[in-house]
């Protein structure tokens, strides 16, 4: 597994699950709301990097470039805390539609 791969899965998890988001706020000396953006948008998806569209499917590539338009439309929007993140209901859908992506087949 490529690390454009290990990268998406992972951060995708992690939007995914309020506890993995809450474990990482007492780890971390990060603001893990802002960070979720960062590693989003700026670190680790990058649609038109050749390297990283090898990684996924056709498929898979058509369900992330659908989560990151879903979370894009949102993301201004959202909280830069985590207390408030995780109660923000446009957040609850974001996580709700990274596990949907995982649950697709990655």
């Amino acid at each position: 597994m490529g690390p454009h791969r290990v990268n998406i899965i992972n951060l995708l998890n992690l939007i995914a699950s309020s506890s993995d988001q809450i474990e990482y706020q007492q780890v971390a000396p990060v603001n893990v709301a802002n960070e979720l953006v960062n590693q989003w948008f700026d670190d680790f998806y990058h649609p038109t990097d050749e390297q990283f569209v090898c990684e996924f499917s056709a498929g898979e590539i058509v369900q992330l470039a659908k989560f990151d338009a879903y979370y894009d439309e949102r993301v201004v929007t959202l909280p830069d805390s985590l207390e408030k993140l995780l109660i923000a209901p446009a957040w609850v859908v974001v996580m709700a539609c990274a596990g949907d992506v995982l649950d697709t087949g990655h």
